[in-house]
């Protein structure tokens, strides 16, 4: 079996921050962890940080989020803005922003 796919530390300092919990943010990691372990991993870091930067500090967004990219993460990315040209950009603005 491969290596197992874990959130980048960006993704890891900004569900942390956005969740405070430290219990809850844990939960939020183990589930785009385990999401990622799906997927192909070619977008599985871009399909994270996109649903952690929509859910805002949200469980229940989160949840939503991931059964869409459950079904197909191409979908995930079109529900948070981050499917189409410039999101590179847009996302680098989200997470640098305090």
């Amino acid at each position: 079996m491969g290596e197992q796919i874990r959130v980048s530390a960006r993704v890891a300092e900004r569900v942390r921050r956005d969740f405070q919990d430290p219990d809850v943010a844990t939960v939020v990691i183990q589930l785009l962890e385990e999401w990622g372990n799906t997927w192909p991993d070619w977008e599985v870091g871009r399909v994270q940080s996109a649903i952690v930067l929509k859910a805002g500090g949200d469980v229940d967004k989160v949840l939503a989020l991931l059964q869409v990219a459950y079904a197909d993460y191409r979908d995930a990315l079109v529900a948070t803005g981050f499917a189409h040209a410039g999101w590179q950009q847009r996302m680098e603005e989200a997470f640098s922003s305090e």
